[in-house]
Parts: C-alpha cells; sequence; structure tokens
C-alpha cells in the first residue's frame, strides 16, 4: 500500500503517496500523525481504493490516554459516487483498522457500520 498524511502541514500528499507495509503505516500513524484537530493519515490499495483517518478534534492537554476518544473519522471516498463512507473511530481503534486495511484492502464493504455521505 502506499501512504499519505498530514501532520500540521507536514507529509506526503495523495498525489505522491509513500509506499509502505504494515509495520511503517502504524509506526507512521502513531510517530508521525500527532492528534491535532485537521490531521490525518491515508493509505491506498494497489487497486486505488483509499481509506483515511481524519483528527476531527485534537486531543485536550489534560488528557494521558486518549484511546477511548471517538475524535477520528475513518473515511472511504468515492468520488465517482461524489460522496463517502465512513464512521466515527476511537484512536485506540484505528491500528486494528490499519491492519485490516492490510488485510482486505481499503474496500467500504469489508468495514461494519459505515454511512454514506455526499459531498
Amino acid at each position: 500500500m502506499k501512504a499519505f498524511w498530514n501532520d500540521s502541514g507536514r507529509g506526503p500528499d495523495g498525489n505522491s503517496p509513500q509506499e509502505v507495509d504494515l509495520q511503517q503505516a502504524v509506526s507512521i500513524w502513531f510517530d508521525e500523525v500527532r492528534g491535532v484537530e485537521g490531521n490525518f493519515f491515508g493509505l491506498i490499495a494497489d487497486d486505488g481504493n483509499t481509506i483515511q483517518f481524519y483528527f476531527e478534534e485534537g486531543i485536550p492537554d489534560h488528557v494521558d490516554d486518549a484511546g477511548h476518544l471517538r475524535i477520528v473519522t475513518m473515511d472511504f471516498p468515492l468520488p465517482e459516487r461524489k460522496g463517502s463512507y465512513g464512521r466515527r473511530v476511537k484512536i485506540g481503534e484505528v491500528e486494528g483498522l490499519i491492519e485490516r486495511a492490510f488485510e482486505v484492502g481499503a474496500d467500504y464493504r469489508k468495514f461494519a457500520g459505515l454511512e454514506f455521505t455526499p459531498w
């Protein structure tokens, strides 16, 4: 898979993603993408499907363990349908969702509980 991310302006964009394996993808999520509103991490599968994790809110300063916070949107953009499938997830769920994407691809039909939102 290829990865793109934004950490307050740092990281490759979706037009120039970086080839990564599972370990690298998880490391980027934990080490490169801080929990700040607007930061995101995305994966592009070989078939062109994309999964993204977007911080809708920042992690409050007083929180030591943010794993329980449901402030990340998991998103599968579908430009051809002018919308995306997604749902809010806990920060602590993202690693497992990245692993799942490496197992089954970035196919929204392989992930439960998603709702379609038109753009």
